[in-house]
């Protein structure tokens, strides 16, 4: 069986050299250390929690919850009150058109 000899060359297969080589592996190294502690920073929180958080700063704090809560509150009143005057009137138009007569007088 005959054996391959294989020499290094100080060139990489596109040209590069190996100081060319050494310095993108060392970028890619920060960019691997960066997302590392980007993802510490972002570890043990939701993606439901992140986009709070992120509506929570971009919203301002005009409308909450309690002022909600006003809202719908005063519409469910007058929603019955309106319903109440509606039928208020109903029973007397029907007590109107149909009169009981009073036989005892």
């Amino acid at each position: 069986m005959k054996t391959v000899t294989h020499t290094c060359t100080a060139h990489g297969t596109d040209g590069e050299s190996i100081e060319d080589m050494a310095e993108s592996v060392d970028e890619l190294r920060e960019k691997l250390a960066n997302m590392r502690r980007l993802m510490e920073e972002r570890k043990g929180s939701t993606l439901g929690d992140i986009s709070s958080q992120r509506k929570r700063k971009e919203s301002s704090e005009i409308i909450d919850g309690n002022f909600l809560s006003w809202i719908f509150g005063s519409a469910l009143i007058v929603i019955l009150s309106v319903s109440f005057y509606a039928f208020y009137n109903l029973y007397h138009a029907v007590l109107k058109k149909f009169p009981s007569h009073h036989t005892e007088l």
